[in-house]
């Protein structure tokens, strides 16, 4: 817990001295918001680090071991310590010098892992350029430094489909995704996939759940079907007590979910649950367990709970009047986001859009 007399010039140390810079923590008047309305002592989330000039991003410390980037097309989820680095998603390749900036603030340490957390071009666009500038983890440096010997030992990248000729990617960090966006970005040897072989995750899995360890903390990742597509993933930071869950939660916005791709709004619902399911808070349902979406602003429990009671009321009003019979345009005339619109409505994914694509769901199938 930080003092609220916390000095302007407090710094924390992020992972091991050996490869973690001495981060400067600037202070912030939210921190006066933060305690006179929620009692919650002032937290280095509410302080931001500084970044060179020019850099357009924003770093926030999250819990332990975990920070923020912000300020790009999606949120950046990054764990640090003595290890290495991890990253939760890399936004976009025009953003990639950013972002391996921004994280060069925080460690020196090799990027070796990262994680897709959902099929959107604006959260894995960065994975050739940040992924190339990383190391993988399970291979010792001196096979690093020259070919590895066998199938995949060129460095080709132009074999449609990523059939034997293509290059297997040893040098950079692995990349960890649910198989089902590995699918979508792939294609049969032979075929010309929709994203270019640079792009693609260098490890999947088909199972709910995935777990390692890493800079001494178990780190879950854990499939969340049919929810905004069908490849999201939550990746929880045990000991940080950090849940990065991708486009589940888009904070400034209703929950984008994309039945093309395998998404619905009972999944999303779904996903909601568990991250309630998760989390746990400090003291007065505030603080605890902290919340990075795929957008917008950090959450506790009590923030997820009012956008998951939220999608769960909006959901309910238009799957009981299409139960009735009532037909989609008499269902809009209903209006059931009038009170959430000025909050949640955006252009391209309003309220009226929202209530097509849930009577479209529900109508399609029983509860």
């Amino acid at each position: 817990m930080l003092a609220c007399g916390l000095s302007a010039g407090l710094a924390v140390f992020a992972g091991n001295p050996s490869n973690a810079r001495q981060v400067a923590l600037e202070p912030s008047a939210v921190d006066l918001m933060i305690r006179s309305r929620s009692q919650e002592q002032p937290q280095p989330s509410a302080r931001q680090i500084r970044l060179p000039s020019g850099n357009p991003l924003e770093v926030l410390h999250v819990h332990g071991s975990v920070y923020m980037i912000a300020g790009g097309p999606s949120n950046v989820a990054v764990q640090i310590g003595s290890e290495g680095v991890l990253l939760v998603d890399t936004a976009t390749q025009e953003l990639s010098n950013h972002l391996l900036e921004a994280v060069r603030v925080l460690s020196d340490g090799p990027i070796n892992y990262i994680v897709n957390s959902t099929p959107d071009p604006d959260h894995y666009g960065g994975n050739a350029m940040v992924g190339g500038a990383g190391q993988n983890p399970t291979l010792p440096e001196r096979d690093l430094q020259g070919r590895i010997a066998g199938r995949g030992a060129e460095d080709r990248d132009d074999t449609p489909g990523g059939g034997p000729g293509a290059e297997l990617r040893p040098r950079g960090a692995m990349v960890f995704a649910h198989e089902q966006m590995l699918l979508r970005m792939s294609a049969p040897t032979g075929v010309t996939p929709p994203e270019p072989f640079a792009l693609w995750p260098t490890s999947t899995f088909f199972t709910r759940e995935r777990t390692f360890s890493f800079n001494d903390e178990p780190i879950e990742m854990l499939h969340q079907p049919a929810a905004h597509t069908d490849a999201d993933l939550i990746v929880f930071f045990r000991r940080s007590d950090v849940l990065a869950v991708g486009d589940i939660i888009n904070a400034p916005q209703y929950p984008v979910f994309d039945t093309s791709r395998g998404g619905s709004i009972r999944g999303v619902l779904d996903g909601l649950n568990e991250i309630i399911r998760i989390t746990v808070p400090r003291f007065n349902q505030m603080a605890g367990t902290r919340v990075i979406p795929g957008h917008g602003r950090i959450l506790n429990e009590a923030d997820v709970v009012e956008y998951r009671d939220m999608m769960t009321i909006i959901y309910e009003r238009v799957r009981d009047a299409a139960e009735d019979g009532r037909s989609l345009a008499q269902v809009k005339a209903m209006r059931p986001t009038l009170e959430y619109d000025p909050l949640y409505s955006v252009p391209g994914w309003t309220g009226d859009v929202l209530v097509e694509a849930i009577y479209d769901e529900v109508s399609r199938r029983p509860d």
